[in-house]
């Protein structure tokens, strides 16, 4: 019925004579075998070095270009008392950079302080105003931590000044590099470092290494978040220091990360590279999206317990902030390209004021649903200045596509698969275009699936617990060194079910003669009903992860991608006009004509040809009825409403406009927060006068007047309100009410559901969804 979002790549799993030599020597079995062998290990040697890092796998700092120089400039500075400012970066990697460097300085007794840029002031890397600030506030020393090889002009203005500057940084070298005290950088030209993929925080903690003439430990679960944070390699030497950190990490003795492990509810026991990408690093994150980063730094080496449970309940808020602006703008991004009639290979969506420190998350939701490269840009209040981040796919090069195009922007960085930019907003349009072309050089072919490697297929009555901690062998996975996924066989599936609270999650259990395994794929989308339906033909593959619940330990399946193979649907003949104007010239088409609502109808009725065919409401469908083509002109009210129309309608060809006549796509439902704050106006007043002072209570509430209406509505069949002439007054029960229980909260889930499946989905899975409603 659907097809994977993957090609999947399926990968040899026999063992030759030196991969058994291998398997007999190590001791191990013969998946970890084949798993070592396809990343490249094949040695015993080297196996133990990947299964068993140590000390010997971090190498001498002074291998790093200018270490010597650097080490010799910082010590001179705390000989001679000299203020040292340590400019770092406002993300992960560069607060914990900045961390490290911090307290290593101030183990040695440097005059040390630290300077996060703001993101919406100060911008990403070298300031030249903040380093003329720094420099008359009288520091003699700055140390750059993830960032400083692009700041020429700015270290020569501090070198004028007779301030040196030590830069330690990890991001792409330019072609004229600082004349800096010190440049030390893993890939610097001039000297090759063994391992030249170390985080921001990597080499940070080289430089630590070196200044206290040993490892550092105590630095190891700073350096963990940071690494894995930044999505490096963990291989290598990123591998040791990542692996020995999430063991400090959980002995940590620092109480911010305490606190802040204690907000997000999670067992310290219980850290590992997945709880650092997916918990600690947004958290951290988070203050430099949405506020300043100087408080992560603090957060990290503070000693004080009630200030660390202080900044750690501000970055939980700033957290939950941040998802907040992410699925507002996302949904405002969405129904924007929605409403874009052209098509285009490339996304480009502007809004006005969109929150900036979210724009680069949004671009990626935008990537993840319509399988393109996305921009996503926010407009200045005057209107002129449009200013964003992009996000890319694997086979389109956004970089190069823009970088032979800067006279167009205002500002321009970043990588292949990720930029920021600003440009004047009446060049957007052009921007458009030139990307467009862009895509159409590099061939870029948006049909094109990604691979996914599967290592191998497995009987599931082979899983066990051991065969789970044997696979944790192999970790930390991350970049260049990913979770195994596996396909599996003979088994039957039991009890497949929707979760979660807008039922977006799919969830069943595989079995064959041992228990029962959980098996989940998170946000399926419209999928889901489909796979409840169809799950005996689910094909899947997926991940081999483990479920605590009570103190019992159990096996799951995380799936990864998945099909459904079912019988050929029957190919139909769609005119998708959802994303045209509905204007006369759509009603004069010859067609059968179908309206959900009655009062769309009456609203279009002049514009029809004197013998249009028309139908209104599905109670007119008495019997099954057969038109050449259906034209459905408005959203209907859910989705059961639109199979039954499909079902009794046969039709060679379907024309959908579906106007959506009282939209709440954009709006969606409204948050605990705002039933909460209506609660409380509701009971505390009375004698509302909802026709005169409505707008007036929406300004107040700060609630948009749809959500307002709608709240109030359910808070009227419901009892809390009593509403008299236009008059309102609240109504408190001692009664526990189920506000989802109301008919209008029911219903407007309904369309929300209903809009988002029909008006959201591109044609191609638009046209199997009428698929699945004429053939189920």
């Amino acid at each position: 019925m659907f097809d994977t979002h993957y090609e999947w790549k399926f990968e040899s799993t026999s063992l030759g004579e030196k991969e058994l030599k291998l398997q007999k020597q190590m001791g191990i079995s013969k998946l970890l075998t084949q798993l070592l062998v396809k990343r490249g290990i094949s040695t015993p040697e080297a196996a133990a070095e990947f299964l068993n890092p140590s000390e010997n796998n971090i190498y001498d700092p002074y291998l790093l270009h200018d270490m010597d120089k650097a080490v010799e400039r910082i010590q001179a500075a705390v000989m001679d008392d000299q203020k040292i400012t340590i400019y770092g970066d406002y993300d992960a990697d560069g607060l914990t950079s900045t961390a490290v460097m911090y307290e290593t300085l101030e183990q040695i007794g440097a005059n040390v302080n630290y300077y996060i840029p703001d993101r919406f002031i100060d911008g990403y890397g070298p300031n030249i105003e903040v380093y003329k600030r720094l420099i008359s506030e009288g520091t003699k020393l700055i140390i750059t931590v993830d960032n400083g090889v692009s700041g020429y002009a700015e270290v020569a203005y501090a070198r004028s000044h007779d301030v040196d500057v030590v830069i330690t940084d990890h991001h792409e070298l330019p072609d004229r590099l600082p004349e800096a005290a010190a440049v030390v950088h893993p890939r610097h030209p001039d000297k090759e470092y063994p391992w030249p993929n170390l985080a921001g925080v990597g080499v940070a903690f080289k430089v630590a290494s070196a200044l206290l003439e040993d490892i550092p430990q105590e630095l190891l679960d700073l350096v963990a978040i940071g690494t894995v944070a930044d999505l490096m390699p963990l291989l290598d030497e990123n591998r040791a220091l990542v692996k020995f950190g999430i063991m400090s990490l959980r002995n940590t003795q620092r109480i911010g990360l305490l606190a802040l492990l204690n907000n997000a509810k999670i067992g310290i026991a219980d850290l590992d590279e997945e709880t650092i990408g997916f918990a600690l690093a947004p958290r951290l994150n988070s203050l430099g999206r949405i506020q300043n980063g100087n408080l992560g730094v603090e957060l990290l080496t503070t000693l004080d317990e009630d200030r660390a449970k202080q900044i750690a309940s501000q970055v939980e808020e700033l957290n939950t902030r941040r998802k907040e602006l992410v699925t507002t703008i996302s949904k405002q991004a969405s129904q924007k390209l929605m409403e874009n009639t052209t098509k285009h290979l490339v996304n480009i969506v502007a809004g006005k004021n969109w929150h900036e420190g979210v724009l680069g998350i949004v671009a990626s939701h935008l990537v993840e649903k319509t399988g393109k490269p996305s921009l996503v840009l926010s407009i200045t209040d005057d209107g002129k200045i449009a200013k964003g981040s992009g996000r890319s796919i694997e086979d389109f090069q956004l970089f190069d596509a823009i970088n032979s195009h800067r006279d167009l922007l205002t500002s321009f960085g970043g990588h292949h698969m990720a930029c920021g930019l600003s440009l004047e907003k009446s060049k957007i349009v052009e921007l458009q275009t030139i990307l467009d072309d862009e895509a159409k050089k590099q061939k870029l072919d948006l049909d094109k699936k990604s691979q996914l490697r599967i290592e191998q297929t497995l009987e599931v009555d082979e899983l066990s617990l051991d065969f789970i901690a044997e696979l944790k062998q192999l970790a930390p996975f991350g970049v260049d060194n990913p979770k195994p996924i596996f396909s599996f066989a003979n088994y039957k599936i039991q009890n497949a079910i929707l979760m979660g609270q807008e039922k977006n999650h799919f969830k069943m259990s595989i079995k064959s003669k041992g228990a029962a395994i959980d098996a989940i794929a998170f946000s399926v989308g419209e999928h889901g009903q489909q796979l409840v339906a169809n799950a005996d033909d689910i094909e899947f593959v997926g991940e081999l992860t483990t479920n605590v619940w009570k103190g019992q330990t159990k096996l799951q399946v995380m799936i990864k991608d998945f099909c459904l193979n079912v019988t050929e649907i029957p190919k139909i003949r769609l005119n998708d006009l959802r994303r045209s104007r509905l204007t006369a010239g759509l009603l004069q088409t010859d067609g059968e004509f179908f309206f959900f609502n009655a009062i769309v109808y009456k609203k279009l009725a002049g514009y029809f040809k004197h013998d249009a065919r028309i139908i209104v409401g599905l109670e007119e469908l008495s019997g099954r009825i057969k038109v050449d083509n259906l034209v459905v002109v408005d959203c209907p009210p859910n989705l059961e409403s639109f199979g039954i129309l499909l079902k009794k309608i046969e039709f060679a060809e379907i024309t959908t406009i579906l106007y959506p006549y009282k939209p709440v796509l954009l709006n969606g439902m409204p948050s605990k927060k705002e039933l909460g704050k209506v609660y409380r106006f509701v009971i505390s007043h009375k004698n509302v006068d909802l026709k005169k002072d409505l707008n007036k209570l929406a300004d107040y509430l700060k609630m948009k007047k749809d959500l307002l209406i709608f709240t109030i509505q359910v808070f009227f069949e419901v009892g809390f309100v009593k509403i008299d002439n236009g008059l309102m007054a609240g109504s408190s029960s001692s009664k526990q009410i189920n506000l989802k229980d109301a008919p209008s909260y029911r219903a407007r889930q309904r369309l929300l559901e209903a809009e988002n499946v029909l008006l959201t989905s591109k044609t191609a899975e638009f046209e199997a969804t009428i698929s699945q409603f004429i053939t189920v």
